[in-house]
């Protein structure tokens, strides 16, 4: 009776240990996430291999050209650069660049799908903004192992400096969770993790002018494979393959975030932030250990936080006073792992 038993247990153990992945909405992203990504380009040790169940994948070694990414802080659309777009306007997410300058990428997201809608651009030497005047619909919730969909986009991308539309993109898409197991990047190891396969192919188009004639670049042919691991809104590895890049490797690994799954509502602190509205100094005080403050711009910006000298881990004083006028959002990071997200206005 007793090997019985703990041959019952044992299956109960492995099922739960190769139990398949699930995305759902929880992954979707909110006001304060922040991640970042180093990348490798001209990949050639590497190989993403074939599908299947209880994979073991191990990319902890990368040989390419490397690169140290931007990081990314998710905002409320409407405080971006781009907030007078329609476009915009139905979005309900943004990642923006910290600093301002890179990429901005749009979300209307719900709990059945993550959908693209708009991109724009910020550069030191010309800015553009593009629309998918067919959405991008990046995944469909509840996504597991064998699931797939199909999805057809179209983008426009407009060149704010040159003043005129000077790309179009119309692409079909196929997305298929093909694999699942343990993936190791060079973060870490990422135990039950799901691969997500997308297939593009890209008709493009480019003008030269305004009001010039539209010429046909051909069609383009990429896979991206993604993997998702538990409790991580984001995938933990890219890795991309182009046509016109044969037998070579576009890379990219999670190397650092942090999202809001680990926030806590103030009612789980005694917290108090005063005074707010503000002209110089805010107060924090809290009954629990405070182990950080991070203070960011609306549009993505982290800046440099003064503290004042305290000895206390219960109060801090941020000075505000070089910085103009405008409203913030300040970071609070506790000790026992929780975070509180909060506004202020500096008058």
């Amino acid at each position: 009776m007793k090997k019985f038993t703990l041959l019952i247990v044992s299956i109960i153990a492995a099922i739960s240990v190769f139990s398949q992945p699930v995305l759902t909405s929880s992954i979707n992203l909110t006001i304060g996430d922040t991640y970042q990504y180093n990348g490798y380009q001209e990949v050639t040790n590497i190989e993403p291999g074939e599908g299947g169940a209880n994979l073991t994948w191990d990319f902890s070694n990368i040989n390419g050209n490397f690169y140290t990414g931007i990081g990314a802080i998710c905002v409320d659309p409407s405080t971006t650069p781009f907030a007078d777009s329609v476009a915009v306007a139905a979005a309900n997410i943004c990642t923006s660049p910290v600093g301002g300058i890179g990429p901005y990428q749009y979300y209307d997201n719900d709990n059945s799908s993550q959908n693209l809608i708009a991109m724009g651009f910020m550069a030191e030497s010309g800015n553009s903004f593009s629309t998918y005047t067919n959405v991008l619909t990046a995944c469909e919730f509840p996504f597991t192992y064998n699931d797939s969909f199909d999805d057809t986009w179209e983008l426009m991308t407009y060149n704010i400096n040159d003043g005129y539309y000077n790309m179009r993109d119309s692409a079909f898409m196929t997305v298929e969770a093909d694999a699942y197991g343990t993936i190791t990047t060079p973060l870490g190891v990422f135990s039950n993790t799901l691969r997500v396969k997308t297939t593009t192919i890209d008709y493009s188009w480019m003008r030269f002018e305004a009001g010039g004639d539209w010429i046909p670049l051909g069609s383009f042919t990429d896979i991206e494979y993604k993997w998702f691991a538990p409790n991580i809104k984001v995938p933990v590895m890219f890795i991309q393959e182009m046509e016109w890049m044969p037998n070579s490797y576009s890379v990219r690994y999670l190397a650092d975030y942090d999202f809001t799954t680990g926030i806590k509502d103030n009612a789980d602190y005694h917290l108090e932030i005063f005074p707010n509205p503000t002209t110089d100094r805010v107060s924090i005080k809290t009954d629990e250990l405070i182990d950080r403050i991070s203070i960011y711009t609306l549009n993505g910006h982290q800046l440099n936080v003064v503290n004042s000298q305290s000895s206390q881990s219960h109060q801090k004083i941020i000075n505000l006073s070089s910085y103009p006028k405008g409203v913030y959002l300040i970071e609070i990071g506790f000790e026992d792992g929780g975070i509180v997200i909060e506004r202020i206005i500096k008058q």
